[in-house]
């Protein structure tokens, strides 16, 4: 098992929940939809990571880019804001989008307590932004049984 890169089912675990807690403040027309952004997001910034499940389908990226780097900063998702909404013609995405890019720091945030952490303000600066937990190891299946009983909770409590 890679022991850099924190595993993308905690990714997932945490987008999910940070979908349904935005859902109930955005209230979007197409709730499935917005989880869906807000997933695709949660996985979008280990496009660096040559193993990751985006990565192996995007392979240049892991070859271009430091794992952790520019991708897990918050330019990265700043320049994924501005370009998707730029693109979009109808205000009626802009919910859909603002979720794909809040999956996005959902990623980033959650890799922020990693021992490896993220250099958020990458490339201006290496400053390094790191916690206590060793991805792939024990405490991050606890976090991630924790993460889905906390998604089945929010979900039963919504509906």
């Amino acid at each position: 098992m890679n022991m850099n890169k924190m595993m993308f089912k905690t990714h997932i675990a945490f987008g999910f929940l940070v979908g349904l807690l935005l859902i109930q403040l955005w209230s979007p027309n197409n709730q499935i939809l917005f989880i869906m952004a807000v997933l695709l997001g949660s996985a979008l910034p280990d496009i660096d990571h040559p193993e990751s499940k985006v990565g192996k389908k995007v392979k240049i990226a892991g070859f271009l880019f430091e794992h952790r780097g520019f991708f897990h900063s918050i330019f990265a998702a700043l320049i994924l804001y501005l370009v998707l909404l730029s693109f979009s013609s109808f205000a009626v995405y802009s919910v859909y989008i603002t979720g794909l890019v809040m999956g996005y720091l959902s990623h980033i945030l959650i890799d922020a307590v990693t021992k490896e952490g993220i250099m958020p303000f990458h490339p201006l600066s290496r400053f390094r932004l790191n916690g206590f937990i060793r991805t792939g190891r024990v405490l991050e299946y606890i976090i991630l049984a924790v993460l889905i009983a906390f998604d089945a909770w929010k979900l039963i409590k919504m509906y």
